[in-house]
């Protein structure tokens, strides 16, 4: 039997399928639980390689999707298809990223970078251990709008309609708007919080993982997912009195949804004070927790991607009233509840239809691992795919309408004082959500359909290093999520949990000064 594999590469995780190359079967599911480049978003990711290089980025997640296809354990495998982000895609094919790090045309071309022609295209499978199989990249509609991109927009349906939005919701929260024939684009570096990463208790959505919260007379019931990623009730607390009640499914951390849906819940209950949360940690269980940080860390989540909903609408110079539809692609897309996520300012506040889609950039990937001359298709449509893209790092209005948001979330500032400012842009009442709305839930999972089963796997890479100091070990101490170890035979960095050039904090506090990250090596 020929067998295929489709790879969706994410900011925050891999997720892998082996396929029946014949019939179109899903036979296995494999996903990892971390990406393997150190950095906690796609900018972190793009900065560890220009800084330490291009090739160990590559070796990295390389060595991820080849360890995961050998847990899928295929055979005669003809087909390896992927999917994501430019520059997720451009390391696992080890091609230079340079030209993705720079806003502008004249800024490359002063610099003299060369340009990466992004367009669909096969390899030889020998860099994954497996020469006989092509493997299918498909393309970047821009260089700086991916194949991700293109999925989300071709598969949830959002070409077919008009004065709509659609956005993945994920670490590097992709977004586009319809407006007739014309779409524009974005891509809200949001944060891991969105995955459930960077959360005291966050996870990625998984087996264990709270990805909901329902209220009950009793208090909030905590929802649950399972090993077949439907939910299972467990644990209720009460807010207000923080006194939670195990019951159900045990948890083993909080997703993405969890953490919208806690937001909510708090905001309901009226348990965030100007100086936090009222009970701060909130206790789901005794080892399950969310505190104030985790709060904050949230909401600047939430606060970029609502910034990037109206930064493009008022590029485009639209009412947001006018927009009615929302297309919600990726696992937090799926799990979370849309009337929760409008109330909390992640979907359109006068949305009346919900659609939530799954995760689109895995489906596009199957369709090429299944059919590989989808890719002429996809190249054609990329040149008439032309879309008005606005650079959130760039952009003025974003810059402003964030400022707010990061006030409001993380110093406390009244939402009026928001309100005020966006009277200048004639949307004083954006931040006034309309009736729920309906909600169209067109997947049961992000992943359609997981195939005989779904294992979760940490396959985080580790890279090594020695040089001569004290071994006083306050690197280790200081390493915020606990990456980094020392043994008879020097240090070692788990990838996977390293926050990479964003951080640092080992060099930084090193007491000698003799640390030095760029020695480690994979």
């Amino acid at each position: 039997m020929c067998q295929s594999i489709a790879i969706d590469i994410g900011t925050s995780g891999i997720r892998t399928q082996l396929l029946d190359a014949e019939t179109g079967r899903v036979i296995r599911t494999r996903v990892t639980t971390r990406n393997p480049i150190p950095g906690a978003n796609v900018m972190d990711h793009m900065s560890f390689a220009i800084q330490y290089g291009e090739e160990l980025a590559h070796l990295l997640i390389a060595d991820a999707c080849r360890q995961l296809i050998t847990a899928l354990g295929p055979s005669d495998l003809v087909r390896i298809a992927v999917c994501g982000n430019p520059i997720q895609l451009s390391l696992f094919e080890g091609i230079s990223i340079r030209d993705l790090a720079y806003a502008g045309d004249n800024m490359i071309d002063g610099r003299g970078i060369e340009r990466i022609d992004r367009r669909g295209h096969a390899v030889k499978g020998d860099f994954l251990g497996y020469p006989e199989a092509e493997v299918i990249i498909p393309p970047a509609i821009r260089h700086e709008i991916g194949a991700d991109a293109l999925a989300m927009m071709l598969k949830s349906g959002f070409l077919d309609d008009d004065y709509c939005m659609v956005t993945d919701y994920g670490t590097n929260a992709e977004m586009a708007l319809k407006i007739g024939d014309d779409i524009y684009t974005g891509s809200a570096a949001a944060g891991p919080a969105m995955e459930g990463q960077q959360i005291r208790c966050g996870m990625l959505a998984g087996p264990g993982a709270v990805s909901d919260l329902v209220r009950t007379p009793q208090g909030w019931q905590t929802k649950v997912l399972n090993r077949e990623m439907f939910t299972e009730d467990g644990p209720i607390v009460n807010l207000r009195s923080n006194i939670s009640r195990n019951c159900g499914t045990v948890p083993q951390g909080i997703t993405g949804t969890g953490v919208v849906a806690t937001v909510y819940a708090l905001q309901q209950d009226e348990q965030i004070t100007d100086g936090g949360l009222v009970h701060d940690p909130i206790s789901f269980t005794r080892n399950i927790r969310f505190s104030t940080d985790d709060y904050r860390e949230a909401g600047k989540a939430i606060g970029a991607i609502r910034a990037g909903h109206l930064t493009l609408m008022l590029t485009a110079k639209v009412d947001p009233k006018k927009i009615k539809t929302m297309y919600m692609a990726g696992a937090s897309g799926t799990y979370v509840d849309p009337v929760k996520a409008q109330k909390t300012g992640l979907i359109i506040p006068h949305c009346t239809l919900a659609k939530q889609v799954g995760n689109t950039s895995l489906e596009l990937a199957k369709d090429l691992a299944l059919n590989p001359d989808y890719l002429d298709e996809l190249n054609e449509l990329r040149t008439r795919l032309l879309t008005n893209h606005t650079m959130f790092a760039s952009c003025d209005i974003f810059r402003d309408l964030y400022t707010y948001e990061y006030g409001y979330w993380a110093e406390n500032m009244p939402l009026t004082r928001y309100r005020r400012a966006l009277e200048r842009y004639g949307v004083e009442d954006y931040l006034d959500p309309g009736e729920p709305p309906k909600v169209d839930r067109m997947y049961e999972r992000d992943i359609r359909d997981i195939g005989e089963s779904l294992e979760a796997l940490d396959l985080s890479p580790t890279m090594t290093a020695s040089w001569k100091c004290s071994r006083c070990g306050r690197c280790v101490r200081e390493c915020p999520e606990k990456a980094l170890t020392l043994g008879d035979g020097g240090f070692t960095i788990r990838t996977g949990y390293c926050l990479g050039t964003a951080c640092q904090r080992c060099q930084e506090t090193c007491p000698e000064k003799v640390y030095d990250y760029s020695e480690f090596r994979f």
